[in-house]
C-alpha cells in the first residue's frame, strides 16, 4: 500500500512538467526567416520626424556630408568636445566639404562609435556607396548627396525605400507633401512664458490685445484653433528642455499674480522659471482642456534631452502621473522610450489605459536598450499601446538607418520570444503589424 502512495505521488510531481512542455508550441522551423522578411517588408508609420523639405534644403550650406550630421550627430561631435562656436561654421556659412572635414575629424574620432554615428556610416555605406569618412571621401560622398537631392529623393526614400505611409512631423507640415505628411504642434509660448516680451509679441502676432489672465487663456484657444483648421493631429509638449514635467493644478488667482507681474513690467521684463510656474502649470491645464474638447493625443518628450547641459530629472515621466489621472479621457504619447526611466515607463503604461509608449529615436539613442525594455513592454503593457517607430531626423537617409535598425532589433525579440514558446510565430507577425503602423493610424486617426 505504501509502495502504491509513493507511485502515485512520483507520477503526480512529473505530470505536471509533463503537460507544461505539452503545452507550448514548438515554431515551425524557418520562422526566422519569415519574421525577418515579413518584417523588411512591412508598411510603416512613422511617428516623430523635423526632417527637412526639399525645397528649404537645396537653399541651406548643409547639403554636403554634414546633412548626415544634422542634430544627432552634431550633438555627438559636441560631447566629443567640439566647441559649440563651430554650429555656423558647418551649418551656416559657405564652406567647402574637405574644410569642414578637418573641423569635424577630430571629434568625430572621439565619437565614432557611438549608435548615432554609427547610423550615418550606415547612411553613407548603404545609400552612397562611401564606408568610410574621411578626407578624401568626403567630397566625393557630398556630391553624392548634391545629386540625389536634386530629384524626387526624398520622396523615393520615404515612400519606397522605408515604406512609409505617414510620418508626423514636429512644428508643422511641409509644402507640397500633404499626401503623406501630418504635423503635431507645440505651444510652447504659452507652456514656457517668463517674460512681457513674450506676451506682447503674442498680441501683436495675432492682433488681438492681452490685457488679462483671460485674454492670455483666449490667445492659447485662437492658436490651438487655428492649428486645428491646418491640420494639426496631436499637440506637442517640450517643456522638459526648460523646465520640470511636474505640472501642479494652480488656482487661477496663483497664475493672475504671475500674469499681472509681467504684463506690468517694462518691455524686456524676465522672471526665473520657478517664479513663472504657477502661470506655466495654470497653462498647461488649459491646453489640456483643449486637447480633451477636441480628441486630439498629447505627445510628450520624456526621457534624455537632445543638446548638452540638460536636467534630466526634468524629463522623468513619473511627474506626469497627476495628469494622467486628471485627464483619463486624453490619451498621452510618452516619446524615445523615456530613456533612461524604461521600468517606470511600463509601471506607467501598464497602470494607465491612457498612456501610450513611442519608442522614436531610443534605437538612435541605445540599441541595447531598445531590445531591453521592448522585452519588458511585450510583458507587460498591452501591444495596442506601443508604437515602434519615429527617426526623429533632419536628413532623411538618417530616417531610412533607423528604420533598418528598428526593424532588425523587433524582429530579434520577436523572434526570441516565438522560440521561447512566448508567444507564436502568428503572433509576432500580429504585433509587428500594430507597432508600426496598426497603433498608430488608430491614435492619430490616421485610416
Amino acid at each position: 500500500m505504501r509502495f502504491r502512495v509513493t507511485f502515485f505521488i512520483l507520477i503526480a510531481s512529473i505530470l505536471p512538467g509533463i503537460a507544461q512542455k505539452d503545452l507550448r508550441i514548438l515554431p515551425v522551423p524557418g520562422f526566422e526567416n519569415r519574421i525577418i522578411n515579413y518584417i523588411d517588408t512591412i508598411r510603416v508609420i512613422d511617428t516623430h520626424e523635423h526632417l527637412i523639405g526639399p525645397e528649404m534644403l537645396k537653399d541651406s550650406y548643409f547639403l554636403d556630408f554634414s546633412l548626415l550630421f544634422m542634430q544627432n550627430g552634431y550633438d555627438d561631435l559636441v560631447s566629443a568636445g567640439m566647441p559649440d562656436t563651430l554650429f555656423n561654421t558647418l551649418f551656416n556659412q559657405q564652406i567647402d566639404p574637405v574644410s569642414k572635414w578637418k573641423i569635424i575629424e577630430p571629434y568625430w574620432n572621439n565619437s565614432f562609435n557611438t549608435s548615432f554615428n554609427r547610423m550615418i556610416i550606415h547612411s553613407a555605406t548603404s545609400l552612397y556607396g562611401i564606408s568610410e569618412l574621411n578626407e578624401s571621401t568626403v567630397g566625393t560622398l557630398s556630391e553624392k548627396i548634391r545629386k540625389a537631392h536634386d530629384s524626387d529623393w526624398f520622396d523615393r526614400i520615404i515612400r519606397d525605400s522605408c515604406r512609409i505611409d505617414y510620418f508626423i512631423k514636429d512644428g508643422n507640415y511641409i509644402p507640397g507633401k500633404d499626401g503623406f505628411v501630418r504635423y503635431e504642434k507645440r505651444f510652447d509660448d504659452w507652456l514656457t512664458i517668463r517674460s512681457k516680451y513674450r506676451i506682447d509679441s503674442l498680441a501683436i502676432l495675432q492682433l488681438d490685445p492681452i490685457y488679462s489672465l483671460d485674454d492670455f487663456v483666449r490667445s492659447l484657444e485662437t492658436a490651438f484653433e487655428k492649428e486645428l483648421k491646418n491640420g494639426m493631429i496631436a499637440v506637442k509638449i517640450f517643456s522638459s528642455y526648460y523646465r520640470t514635467l511636474q505640472f501642479e493644478k494652480t488656482s487661477a488667482d496663483a497664475a493672475k499674480k504671475v500674469f499681472k507681474t509681467l504684463v506690468n513690467g517694462e518691455e524686456d521684463f524676465k522672471i526665473s522659471m520657478k517664479e513663472a510656474k504657477p502661470l506655466q502649470d495654470y497653462m498647461l491645464f488649459k491646453l489640456l482642456d483643449l486637447a480633451r474638447k477636441y480628441d486630439k493625443p498629447v505627445a510628450i518628450h520624456t526621457g534624455i534631452q537632445a543638446g548638452k547641459g540638460k536636467i534630466i530629472g526634468n524629463s522623468n515621466p513619473e511627474l506626469l502621473t497627476n495628469l494622467f489621472i486628471d485627464y483619463p479621457d486624453v490619451n498621452f504619447v510618452l516619446y524615445h522610450g523615456s530613456y533612461p526611466y524604461g521600468g517606470e515607463l511600463a509601471s506607467l503604461a501598464k497602470n494607465y489605459r491612457n498612456v501610450y509608449i513611442d519608442m522614436n529615436w531610443v534605437y538612435a539613442v541605445s540599441p541595447t536598450y531598445s531590445e531591453r525594455y521592448f522585452n519588458e513592454w511585450l510583458e507587460m503593457v498591452p501591444v495596442s499601446r506601443i508604437t515602434a517607430f519615429g527617426g526623429d531626423c533632419m536628413a532623411v537617409e538618417n530616417v531610412y538607418s533607423e528604420l533598418l535598425a528598428a526593424k532588425r532589433i523587433i524582429s530579434k525579440v520577436l523572434i526570441i520570444k516565438v522560440k521561447e514558446g512566448y508567444i507564436t510565430e502568428s503572433e509576432a507577425m500580429r504585433i509587428a503589424k500594430m507597432i508600426f503602423h496598426d497603433n498608430a493610424a488608430k491614435l492619430y486617426k490616421l485610416n
